[in-house]
């Protein structure tokens, strides 16, 4: 391989190089291939889709995270964000609701994470939740049936 196999568009002319009839070509010892990869078609300022979100998440945060947080699953939102379920662990007695869950979620974008506590009633509806804050302060949050808000302690 030569200069001009790795450089078809130049030639010596555009090099200021002169050749002359005698000269030779010595082969180098050795061969490097370059394989141009494709890159990706987005950009930092579009959003990305849930597709691609998918295919960040398995290559690069998805081991780590799935294996802490998403025991249940996961779910690539739209606002390149992806959240991560744990396991509803039932409650001590009967009634309406069914357990809680953990939820965590992380920003593809800012890098960014956050995480809550999600109490589901028996027809999987989000009843109450308990933001992770970073002050330590506890909040609940209570929805009814429908998921309209109904207070907050």
């Amino acid at each position: 391989m030569t200069f001009d196999d790795l450089r078809p568009d130049m030639d010596a002319a555009s090099l200021d190089v002169t050749r002359t009839a005698d000269a030779t070509t010595e082969r180098p010892a050795l061969t490097i291939m370059v394989t141009p990869r494709p890159i990706p078609p987005t950009s930092s300022n579009e959003p990305l889709s849930p597709e691609r979100l998918r295919q960040i998440d398995r290559v690069f945060f998805g081991p780590f995270f799935r294996e802490k947080y998403g025991a249940a699953g996961d779910k690539a939102l739209q606002n390149s964000r992806i959240r991560y379920y744990g396991p509803v662990q039932p409650t001590n007695n009967a009634g309406e609701l069914v357990g809680r869950r953990y939820v965590h979620e992380f920003d593809t974008m800012t890098g960014m994470t956050r995480g809550w506590h999600e109490t589901l009633d028996r027809m999987g509806n989000i009843r109450q939740i308990r933001p992770e804050r970073d002050d330590g302060i506890k909040r609940h949050y209570q929805f009814d049936s429908n998921g309209r808000y109904k207070g907050s302690w």
